[in-house]
Order: structure tokens, then C-alpha cells, then sequence
């Protein structure tokens, strides 16, 4: 199974800060603000210079920036975020950001008991059959088929691209 995401695809909600687009959660039907989901990823644009991270009790995080700059600030220290370099964080910590305007961050927000693995890659291949998530950086091409930039792709099979692109992998229990 593959199937590509398109930007237009993504469900687009405002928040006080800004607007978030998920770009995924499962399992399909699970809810954000029920908190029965396995795993979410997401993309937002964030309009405000400063914001405080909502509660994930039993969960964690991986964000970084796609655009702009963010760095957050967990127990007093100060964590300036890498575009190449996703930062994890336990969702139940207390975390404020300092952002730029219209800073865009990738997030991915998963339970504590999967096995996910969140990498920028600038390519990539995998011979298993494991769910994998893929957000492009740039236009990119990932078994013979162009991804535009910041449209996704998911994958249940084997893969290889080339351009650079956040991968996400082990997207199931198991």
C-alpha cells in the first residue's frame, strides 16, 4: 500500500496560536481531543512569539522546525530546535516556546509504548514492510513517484527516495 498526501488533504484546524494541519492519526477515527489516538502528526504555523504546549500525560514528542525558528523551554533550560534534528520530550512536561512569526514546526506526537523513529534524511531506504510515514522537505522522488514539497506519503512496503524528507517509521504497535 502507498498513498500519497496532498497539502489540500490535510485537516486544518485554528488554534489561539495559529493553525495546525493534521497531517495523520491513527488509528482512523481516533480523536485529538479525546486523547485515544496512537500516534498524530502534524504540521503548524504558529503566529505567536510565545506559546505553551498543551498536556500529553502517557505520551511523547518529536518537533522540529520546518520554517522560521522555535526554541522551547523545559525546566528553566533553554532548547534551540534543529531543522535537521527532531527534539523528544515527554508529553506530560511543562514546555513554552519562543518562536519567530510564522515559525512552521513538524510534530509528531505518538504513545510511549510504540517504537517510533522520527529522522530528517536527505535519502533514504528501507527493505521492511513497516508502516512508514514520509513528509517532503523538497519536491522529492521515493520509488520512481515525485512527492511535492510538504505533501506526505504512506508506505507499507519496501522504499528508496532521494531528497530530503522526515521519515517516520514503526507507525503500528507491534
Amino acid at each position: 500500500m502507498k498513498k500519497i498526501i496532498n497539502q489540500s488533504d490535510y485537516k486544518e484546524n485554528r488554534w489561539s496560536g495559529g493553525i495546525t494541519r493534521e497531517l495523520l492519526i491513527l488509528p482512523q477515527g481516533s480523536s485529538l481531543s479525546e486523547r485515544n489516538f496512537d500516534i498524530r502528526i502534524s504540521s503548524a504555523v504558529i503566529n505567536l512569539t510565545k506559546s505553551v504546549f498543551s498536556d500529553f500525560t502517557n505520551y511523547k514528542r518529536y518537533i522540529l522546525p520546518v520554517e522560521g525558528s522555535i526554541t522551547l523551554y523545559i525546566d528553566n533550560k533553554e532548547y534551540p530546535l534543529n531543522r535537521d534534528v527532531p527534539f523528544e520530550f515527554d508529553g506530560s512536561e511543562s514546555v513554552c516556546s519562543q518562536n519567530s512569526v510564522n515559525a512552521v514546526d513538524f510534530n509528531v506526537i505518538c504513545r510511549k509504548d510504540l517504537n517510533v523513529n522520527v529522522a530528517v534524511l536527505s535519502k533514504g531506504k528501507n527493505n521492511k514492510q513497516n508502516a512508514t510515514f514520509i513528509f517532503a522537505l523538497e519536491d522529492i522522488v521515493i520509488n520512481n513517484m515525485k512527492v511535492n514539497k510538504y505533501n506526505s506519503i504512506i508506505l507499507d512496503e519496501p522504499y528508496q527516495f532521494e531528497g530530503k524528507a522526515i521519515v517516520v517509521e514503526n507507525l503500528l504497535k507491534g
